[in-house]
């Protein structure tokens, strides 16, 4: 059961968006992500681990095992995992710095990368402004999904 093109956008476009306003708020953010359930809902996701200022790491490694434990079940049929990089040199990115979000279902496993350049502007009270480039893909083997396609 993979996730249509549409959802796989979707969960995409909710992670660019969070991502953004994140970004223009504090200029860093967490990891994150969004699940897409069976009948086809998507669904923000965080993740805690009871410290205060946990490492970005522990974060998105929690968020993929849980993401993983779902589509196991079944009760998922796609997500999106979303993370402050920065981008491999090899992609010759338009800027290091980047949005990576793993996006994944049965069958459909990338990397899309957004790179962005942050500026702050004024002396007293700092504001950020924040640029985004065009988003690439590249493929990456299943990891979330990996029991599932096992299982078929």
């Amino acid at each position: 059961m993979g996730a249509s093109p549409e959802k796989l956008q979707e969960l995409l476009n909710y992670c660019i968006d969070f991502a953004k306003v994140m970004l223009n708020d504090s200029g860093d953010f967490y990891p994150f992500g969004a699940t897409l359930s069976a009948d086809g809902q998507v669904s923000a996701a965080g993740g805690y681990n009871g410290q205060e200022r946990p490492a970005p790491q522990d974060l998105y490694r929690l968020l993929c095992e849980s993401f993983t434990s779902s589509a196991a079940e079944g009760s998922i049929a796609a997500a999106a995992l979303a993370a402050n990089v920065d981008i491999p040199k090899e992609y010759n990115p338009q800027a290091p710095d980047g949005l990576r979000v793993h996006l994944e279902s049965e069958g459909f496993s990338r990397f899309i990368y957004v790179p962005y350049v942050i500026r702050k502007k004024g002396f007293f009270a700092k504001s950020i402004s924040v640029t985004t480039f065009e988003p690439f893909a590249v493929q990456i083997g299943p990891t979330m999904f990996n029991a599932a396609s096992d299982a078929s």
